[in-house]
């Protein structure tokens, strides 16, 4: 019977000695169940970057209004803020942020702070687009577009005065001459230039005449083609001469997307097409004739059509 009394007191002071551990170091938990804080990147992008500012955000801001709360950053630097904290990383890595509570509670995150590369400070730098070449009375076609660009100012250099206030917008020169053409946007602090020759037709054409700018391409285009594949292989300037001429006036300097179809079954880009009339059709004299050249657009063409035959002799 007294053993038993022994062991009831026993256990009695065993719980005593549990219950006040448990008194005693509760309050020094490690976790509180609604202590939390998330992370603004002032920037938005979703990555966390060198000195960028970082904005560190109690969950329940007024729960620990009168609390004593730091943070620690986890390279040795800690503020004392209640409701939020700002800091800006000045090196890469890994780093354990930590929002510590009374000296009591603590909650960590992992965060990776990257090394983005430097962004250039690249204006929107407008560029025209047009013919270097073109007739009196013929519809130029003349185009401008870069990002942020609202306002086009354009002078082509026969009045005197703006002629223009469109990103794409059609001139007609009324006088033969060398022109040039100014472009002023609201991204750029100095206009942008664009050199044009303009050519007298060889007839006088009545002023309610209009010009055919595409049969005009078309022959154009013909003509070069026809020089290209009647040179020698030794010629090579005439070849290089002649489709250079048709890159920069006709496909805005972007040769390599044209598509030529030859007699409506063959196709090969400009380069190809033209490289096969020089070496492979150039034999010193006439061997192939290029009946007729059709084009959708003389601005940007992309898709030229050619109908050629062989010179039997």
């Amino acid at each position: 019977m007294r053993l038993d009394r022994k062991i009831v007191i026993a256990l009695f002071i065993l719980l005593i000695i549990i219950a006040a551990a448990i008194a005693i170091w509760m309050p020094f938990a490690s976790k509180m169940s609604n202590l939390d804080f998330y992370i603004h990147d002032s920037n938005l992008n979703y990555h966390y970057e060198i000195n960028e500012k970082l904005a560190f955000v109690v969950n329940d801001s007024s729960e620990f209004r009168d609390r004593k709360t730091v943070w620690y950053f986890g390279n040795g630097d800690t503020l004392m803020r209640p409701k939020e904290a700002k800091y800006a990383f000045d090196e890469k890595g890994k780093y354990m942020i930590t929002l510590e509570v009374d000296d009591k509670y603590k909650v960590s995150k992992y965060i990776e702070i990257i090394s983005l590369p430097q962004k250039k400070a690249i204006d929107s730098i407008p560029k025209i687009h047009g013919i270097d070449v073109g007739y009196v009375g013929e519809e130029l076609v003349f185009s401008s577009y870069a990002p942020g660009v609202d306002s086009w100012f354009w002078e082509f250099g026969e009045t005197g005065t703006v002629d223009a206030y469109e990103g794409q917008v059609v001139y007609v020169y009324k006088e033969p001459g060398d022109y040039i053409v100014k472009l002023k946007t609201n991204t750029a602090r100095y206009p942008v230039y664009h050199n044009i020759k303009i050519l007298p037709l060889f007839e006088a054409i009545a002023d309610s005449d209009p010009v055919d700018s595409l049969s005009l391409a078309q022959n154009d285009i013909k003509k070069r083609l026809q020089a290209i594949a009647d040179a020698t292989i030794k010629e090579k300037k005439i070849y290089y001469r002649n489709l250079k001429h048709i890159e920069q006036r006709y496909t805005c300097n972007d040769a390599d997307e044209v598509v030529v179809v030859v007699n409506g079954d063959r196709y090969n880009d400009l380069y190809s097409y033209c490289q096969g009339l020089h070496y492979l059709e150039g034999k010193g004299s006439k061997t192939l004739e290029i009946n007729q050249v059709a084009i959708d657009t003389f601005n940007c063409l992309k898709r030229i059509e050619v109908i050629q035959s062989v010179i039997n002799k």
